[in-house]
């Protein structure tokens, strides 16, 4: 009697323990399909976004290439009256205020390079408003157009901070851990004597080293996304 109990109780111990490894063995399987999905739609997501990016050049170039075109028949057209010249010169200079051409000229160039302490922190970190804080002084200094790391900054660009990095523009991307480049176009003399206020660079002492210099010709990139005024229209 007593071994008919004995064996009863070792089959039930074994049927649990037989139990439990079939359901151990079960989730363990779960994660593993589970993690290959994952693997799996992270690589088609990283392939798609290759994809647009290669899609976004092409059609960058494209552009490009149509606003050549559009600029030659302007100038033809531009040829046949005084009028039509005016024309041209003011679409041109709206360009320029919109951002919407390429730039050169004399200017600034401003480098901000994060640091950190022999412990590898620092007492703080470049901003959203650090960067807003210089496009105002140099935009009070006269500058024409201006840059953040070749992004060109208009009227319309916003500029905030998101986790690690600070947006310009919805989605450009700038890293307040890695150097940062500002450009200016304008009166290299009126800008630089601007920047070289004591208090200037003041908010950026103890995390980032600053340095700005002259330059007889900077190189601004023109604004490259979609205008789109869904409120503001015209008052006729």
């Amino acid at each position: 009697m007593k071994n008919m109990r004995a064996q009863i109780s070792v089959a039930i111990v074994c049927a649990i323990l037989g139990f439990m490894l079939a359901y151990q063995f079960k989730v363990l399987s779960n994660q593993e399909n589970t993690f290959s999905l994952g693997t799996t739609t992270s690589t088609d997501v990283t392939i798609e976004i290759e994809q647009y990016k290669k899609q976004k050049t092409e059609l960058e170039a494209k552009v490009s290439e149509l606003q050549e075109k559009v600029n030659a028949y302007e100038k033809a057209a531009a040829g046949e009256s005084d009028a039509s010249k005016a024309l041209l010169a003011e679409l041109e200079k709206s360009r320029l205020l919109t951002g919407a051409s390429d730039v050169q000229g004399q200017g600034v160039v401003i480098y901000l390079d994060p640091t950190s302490d022999l412990f590898g922190t620092g007492t703080g970190h470049i901003t959203d408003k650090h960067l807003v804080y210089l496009i105002n002084e140099l935009r009070f200094a006269g500058a024409e157009a201006i840059s953040i790391n070749d992004i060109r900054v208009i009227g319309l660009t916003g500029i905030r901070n998101a986790g690690n990095y600070i947006l310009i523009n919805d989605n450009d991307k700038v890293s307040y851990s890695q150097k940062i480049t500002i450009k200016a176009i304008g009166s290299k003399d009126l800008l630089y004597s601007s920047l070289s206020f004591p208090e200037v660079f003041s908010e950026f002492t103890g995390f980032c080293d600053v340095k700005f210099e002259k330059q007889d010709k900077i190189s601004i990139p023109k604004y490259t996304k979609a205008y789109n005024f869904e409120y503001a229209k015209p008052v006729k």
